[in-house]
């Protein structure tokens, strides 16, 4: 099975965050009236239950789903039941290590980097405790003959996507809505998860979290 390890912040911090970049709405554009309209509908206009519905606003944003927003650490690869065994206690080894980590989210971001087309949200706390942990999860695995993914930890979790219909003062409102927000503090831990797929799509499900030992 496909094995990956990640960050993954309590359900109501997610959706804290969540709520606050979907509160930015979207501008919707009037809609003119004709001219030049004969007959009596021209003169009265149409009857309500005639009256074609407002257009739709066009997506400004592709919006990560609550269940799928993590913090990204690494990839362990397709594993073997076995293998997965040897992955897990190797990281809860390391754990022995850890410092706790106390996280909250705290400003936002995007476009951060070429290639990068998110929005960002940020978090601070024990961020130099963050980093270490991240690091040591592929570090610790490396000794066993795994090729990891050894992706840059960012401190950042993805929250959306721009589209063709993004404006640029539609996400500065984005980001300057994440700036402003503060929210609860967490504790941070390493989620192991396996890749499934779940109605036709693929989905990463929890096995295993591992946190500094007390």
């Amino acid at each position: 099975m496909l094995v990956h390890g990640a960050i993954i912040p309590p359900r109501a911090a997610v959706e804290a965050v969540d709520a606050v970049v979907r509160s930015i709405r979207v501008p919707v554009e009037p809609v003119a009236e004709p001219t030049g309209s004969k007959g009596i509908r021209g003169r009265f206009g149409r009857h309500r239950a005639d009256a074609e519905p407002p257009p739709e606003p066009p997506a400004m944003l592709e919006h990560v789903r609550v269940e799928d927003m993590q913090f990204p650490i690494t990839g362990f690869g397709n594993l073997t039941t076995h293998d997965t065994h040897r992955v897990t206690e190797s990281i809860k080894a390391a754990a022995a290590d850890w410092h706790p980590v106390t996280l909250r989210f705290a400003g936002g971001t995007a476009l951060d980097f070429p290639g990068d087309w998110s929005v960002w949200a940020k978090v601070e706390g024990d961020l130099d405790e963050v980093f270490a942990m991240a690091r040591s999860v592929p570090q610790s695995v490396e000794g066993l003959g795994f090729f990891v993914d050894r992706r840059k930890f960012r401190p950042m979790m993805s929250v959306a996507k721009v589209t063709p219909a993004t404006t640029g003062p539609f996400l500065e409102k984005v980001v300057a809505a994440l700036d402003a927000f503060r929210g609860e503090e967490w504790t941070a831990e390493i989620s192991l998860l396996k890749e499934t797929f779940v109605g036709g799509r693929p989905q990463l499900v929890e096995f295993e979290r591992i946190g500094p030992r007390p």
